[in-house]
């Protein structure tokens, strides 16, 4: 006599189901950034950006002042910094 399955017993994932639980369980990590880690990563960040920004290196001490100050000091935040500064793109 086979057995019967019940609806009270747990139906088995399949991979791409496991997958994506597993997945969901999984908190991101928060990067904590030194003072000196945010430095550097702007001045790489303002290396590559002056040039979309139609600025020169020497004002990259007064953005860096402002980022810090108003709280767009981290990497992912650098962009709107620059924005609320009010600096725009040139074409």
């Amino acid at each position: 006599m086979a057995k019967e399955r019940r609806e009270d017993q747990p139906q088995e994932m399949t991979l791409e189901q496991a997958k994506a639980y597993r997945a969901s369980l999984a908190k991101p990590e928060v990067k904590v950034w030194s003072e000196t880690e945010k430095r550097e990563e702007f001045r790489k960040f303002w290396a590559q950006a002056k040039r979309k920004y139609g600025k020169a290196k020497d004002i990259e001490g007064i953005l860096w002042t402002h980022l810090k100050s108003s709280g767009f000091d981290v990497p992912e935040k650098f962009e709107a910094g620059l924005a609320h500064f009010g600096l725009k793109t040139v074409k």
